[in-house]
């Protein structure tokens, strides 16, 4: 195919067809997601798993469960991917979210753990649960208000030595760019922006936990308290520098036990996407165990949406055929020409 591309770096209709083109063969070759699995079907169906550079935020008040949802996710990625995570601690020490993971991983509630009361039974999950671990796969960096070049730093060195997948960071507000001079916004819109690139130059997702702002108002209706776009600090810069924004949301913290379809809310965590770039929108009721942390589905509702398509099933396609020959992707697709 000729060259379409002019020297000033802009792209014509036909360069960015056969690109998108090639992007819809490699989604047909995985018959699944593009990106990696949170291990939560629904909604890497919704959202394609975490694809490489880009940027995913979790927003929640305190209490909502975003960093049990993170580890979560993390002990997902472990398990079924074995997929080697890097966890930025910037609140807590490692220790503590390792202990919180290993309650997760485990299933042993997190109070027993920390106060090593665990009777022959708990001692017995601890070391099947251990027994599944592969120790190259999570890396934990704690360190209080982390320097933004320090955690860039650590990402590259870490992607070298660790063949790291994929980030987590754990709270967005605790990255210290050094600039004391900038406003709270100015330094958010610097933090958000540095990640993006380091996602795109690392071709990795990275996911970062953010608090949000003081809700105002009050409503006694089922919307009470449910986090939108705007309860993101300085949300103009997250909203838009953001590729996907979700929130955990836990409705019986407030007392609020059913939804408005009379649906029990007890032990639920909600996670509502409120930003999908060019993707739907929609919200998830997963499990929620309080005394492990454990963020899950029922085995009857973690069937996957999404309908693989084989290769071989185009290949009478006449009009997948016409595409082919139109724009010289035989190396593509690898049919044989009639």
């Amino acid at each position: 195919m000729k060259e379409t591309k002019s020297e000033n770096g802009c792209s014509s209709m036909e360069e960015m067809l056969k690109e998108c083109l090639q992007g819809l063969q490699e989604k047909i070759a995985k018959e699944g997601w593009l990106g990696i699995s949170s291990g939560f079907q629904p909604l890497d169906d919704l959202t394609d798993g975490f694809e490489n550079g880009k940027v995913y935020v979790i927003g929640g008040k305190p209490c909502m469960g975003k960093e049990e949802f993170m580890l979560s996710m993390i002990d997902n990625i472990i398990q079924k991917s074995q997929l080697p995570v890097l966890l930025f601690s910037t609140k807590k020490l490692k220790s503590e979210y390792f202990s919180r993971f290993l309650s997760i991983h485990c299933d042993i509630p997190t109070l027993d753990l920390n106060k090593g009361r665990l009777e022959p039974h708990l001692w017995k999950k601890l070391d099947e649960g251990i027994h599944t671990l592969d120790y190259d796969t999570l890396f934990i960096h704690d360190s209080l208000g982390i320097p933004l070049d320090e955690l860039i730093e650590t990402t590259r060195k870490c992607i070298k030595e660790k063949d790291i997948s994929i980030v987590f960071i754990d709270c967005l507000q605790m990255i210290d760019i050094g600039n004391e001079n900038g406003s709270p916004s100015e330094r958010t819109a610097n933090v958000m922006r540095s990640l993006k690139q380091l996602a795109i130059q690392e071709n990795l997702p990275i996911i970062v936990g953010t608090m949000l702002a003081n809700f105002t108002g009050y409503d006694e209706d089922y919307d009470y308290r449910r986090p939108e776009l705007t309860n993101l600090p300085d949300s103009s810069f997250i909203g838009e520098l953001a590729d996907v924004v979700m929130f955990a949301h836990r409705p019986e913290y407030y007392h609020i036990y059913t939804d408005e379809h009379g649906e029990d809310l007890r032990g639920i965590m909600q996670i509502i996407v409120r930003k999908n770039s060019f993707k739907p929108l929609g919200e998830f009721n997963f499990n929620y165990k309080q005394e492990t942390g454990a963020v899950f589905m029922k085995e009857e509702t973690n069937a996957s949406t999404y309908k693989p398509i084989r290769m071989e099933d185009l290949m009478d396609n006449k009009a997948v055929r016409n595409l082919i020959r139109k724009f010289d992707l035989e190396e593509f697709f690898p049919f044989k020409n009639e």
